[in-house]
């Protein structure tokens, strides 16, 4: 019996992500079929997603990285509630040091989820 998960077609905006994404990467095959399952489509926008990161380039022209805001959000907010509690000026004297540290984080916050997703593509 499939799960309804697989049942489901793909949303509007999953499909126009998808093509976005192809756009962007220069890929012949603009169009998303209407017929793919929602699962197929996540995947499709997951492969998309890593190739652009890894690539860094669409149509000859080098893009900067995408960032995650939410998550960047989140390792400033680590970063800055451990400083504040230690009593260190982030806004004079150690403000160079907290922003290094903040991207660092972001970074280990990015390899950790990169590493969930392929584990989760893997098990599936």
């Amino acid at each position: 019996m499939l799960s309804e998960a697989i049942q489901n077609q793909a949303s509007t905006r999953q499909l126009t992500y998808i093509k976005r994404l192809r756009v962007e990467l220069g890929e012949e095959q603009i169009e998303a079929h209407n017929q793919m399952s929602s699962v197929d489509a996540s995947r499709i926008i997951s492969e998309l997603i890593t190739i652009a990161q890894k690539n860094g380039i669409s149509n000859g022209k080098s893009k900067p990285m995408r960032i995650n805001e939410p998550r960047l959000g989140m390792a400033m907010k680590e970063c800055f509630r451990r400083y504040t509690y230690l009593g260190r000026d982030i806004w004079d004297k150690k403000r160079e040091f907290f922003v290094e540290k903040s991207i660092e984080t972001y970074k280990l916050f990015t390899e950790i989820a990169e590493k969930m997703e392929k584990n989760t593509r893997v098990s599936d």
